[in-house]
């Protein structure tokens, strides 16, 4: 009976060691590109429309444009694609220019003694930042220029997993490019109103 027992007890431990082997860890979401296909496009009469990028992400903390699932800057470009369309004056050209599209971490002070063992702090702040210029130049030597900023802030609770963290970054760039579009087209409306097509 004894070996019995003890072959039972084998089995099972071999059995739970099986089980455990077969949990996988939960899988890591993908999240679509930020696009803006489904709005209006704005014609502008110009013959081109150029990107230029004077955004250097430092690639280490506390910046983490590196950590975003779907980066600030790649939906700005998605932006200018989706948007902007020339209606072929080829006598202007319309330089957009990204200066800012950066996500920075800021440590927050955490509760200590005993109130901080009993309280969840918020521990970090992330602030997100886009900042982008779009001047139109004519050979005739005239121009036009408007700017765009956006800005999102959003705090996290301590031990916020990696998943969750990296939900928290795509809504918040989402919310972000949302201003954005919001803010730049009642921009061009109001001050390029004589390039709209």
């Amino acid at each position: 009976m004894a070996g019995i027992r003890r072959f039972l007890t084998v089995v099972s431990l071999i059995m739970a060691g099986v089980l455990a082997g077969c949990v996988e860890a939960p899988p890591t979401p993908s999240y679509p590109d930020i696009t803006f296909k489904h709005l209006r496009p704005l014609y502008l009469d110009v013959g081109e429309v150029r990107i230029v990028d004077e955004f250097r992400p430092p690639l280490q903390r506390p910046h983490v444009e590196h950590e975003l699932p779907v980066s600030i800057n790649q939906s700005i470009r998605n932006w200018v694609q989706d948007r902007l369309q020339t209606t072929g004056n080829s006598g202007a050209v319309a330089i957009v220019t990204i200066k800012d599209a950066s996500a920075v971490e800021k440590e927050l002070s955490k509760e200590t003694g005993l109130k901080g063992l009993v309280t969840k702090s918020q521990s970090e702040l992330y602030e997100f930042h886009a900042l982008v210029e779009i001047k139109i130049n004519e050979i005739s030597g005239s121009s036009a220029v408007v700017t765009a900023e956006a800005t999102r802030s959003k705090s996290v609770p301590e031990g916020i997993t990696l998943n969750e963290r990296e939900k928290m970054y795509y809504t918040q760039v989402k919310a972000l490019m949302q201003a954005f579009d919001q803010e730049l087209e009642k921009n061009i409306r109001s001050f390029m109103g004589s390039y709209l097509r």
